[in-house]
């Protein structure tokens, strides 16, 4: 559990220091009125990176369980991953 957690942790580190960044670049690009569809595209990225974070948490959650045989909580975590999925898909419609 202890490698489940620390891969957990980085992912989060990650992805919050990745759409840190590019929030950053974006905010400062179009602040400065330079490159106005670069900074959009680099916005829009942040907001998708640190939206798929989680969702990627889930992910590495259900692939360590599954390696360590622990059905149930593969279950479990399959069933987030399916409501996170149904969110994203509501969210379209």
């Amino acid at each position: 559990m202890k490698t489940l957690e620390q891969r957990i942790g980085d992912i989060l580190r990650a992805g919050t220091m990745l759409s840190s960044l590019l929030f950053a670049a974006g905010l400062v690009m179009a602040l400065a009125g330079y490159g106005t569809e670069l900074s959009d595209v680099l916005l829009a990225t942040a907001v998708v990176v640190l939206m798929a974070t989680p969702a990627l948490r889930v992910v590495v959650s259900v692939i360590e369980y599954a390696r360590a045989g622990d059905w149930v909580f593969v279950g479990l975590t399959m069933i987030v991953l399916c409501a996170l999925g149904a969110s994203v898909i509501a969210a379209y419609l």
